[in-house]
């Protein structure tokens, strides 16, 4: 388990070392393996995400469409961002998330809709 300031001290060396990441609200589709469904995400973050996610339907593996839009009218259900260092203080004991986020890998949240 890491401690918090080695945390803090990986957290800053990534932000000053991906300044050169990717632009955000780029849109990326993923098509599940398993049921078809199709998840649309965006990123809100510079940042890098995986090739391969669950399907919010069904939980199968989907697989990234590479940033091609092929749902143009789907909106958007998750978006990637880049956790806060006080969210990834939260994430010590997930050693995998943590090295994610420290090469700037962004994490996945649900998008609140307004009812």
């Amino acid at each position: 388990m890491k401690s918090q300031r080695e945390i803090e001290r990986k957290y800053n060396k990534m932000l000053e070392s991906h300044k050169e990441l990717v632009a955000p609200n780029r849109v990326n589709c993923y098509v599940c393996n398993h049921c078809g469904y199709i998840t649309k995400t965006i990123d809100v973050d510079k940042g890098v995400t995986p090739f391969m996610h669950n399907c919010e339907k069904c939980n199968g593996l989907a697989r990234s469409t590479f940033y091609q839009d092929i749902a143009p009218n789907q909106k958007p259900t998750q978006e990637w961002f880049r956790p806060t260092l006080k969210q990834a203080l939260k994430m010590k004991r997930n050693e995998d998330m943590l090295d994610h986020l420290f090469g700037g890998g962004l994490d996945v949240r649900t998008i609140k809709t307004e009812s």
